[in-house]
């Protein structure tokens, strides 16, 4: 479970777009369709977490107006 959701940082992007890493040091894997989007953003970008069903979370780059599904990775 995650319940960091709001306003975060991102800190890391890996693989092409396809794990994030955010401020509070969660790790996300993005949906292969938004892999697109998540790969031209930057670290230190602004982005927002929502909950949206179940493990997946909507995130929404602040700026840009983007959002992508992804899945709190744990551990």
């Amino acid at each position: 479970m995650y319940f960091g959701t709001g306003k975060h940082s991102i800190r890391k992007i890996e693989n092409l777009g396809e794990t994030i890493t955010l401020d509070d040091n969660s790790r996300w894997k993005v949906s292969f369709i938004d892999k697109v989007k998540s790969m031209q953003w930057l670290p230190t970008d602004d982005v927002n977490v929502s909950s949206y069903i179940g493990d997946k979370f909507n995130i929404t780059h602040i700026e840009r107006n983007e959002t992508i599904e992804a899945t709190h990775q744990q551990g």
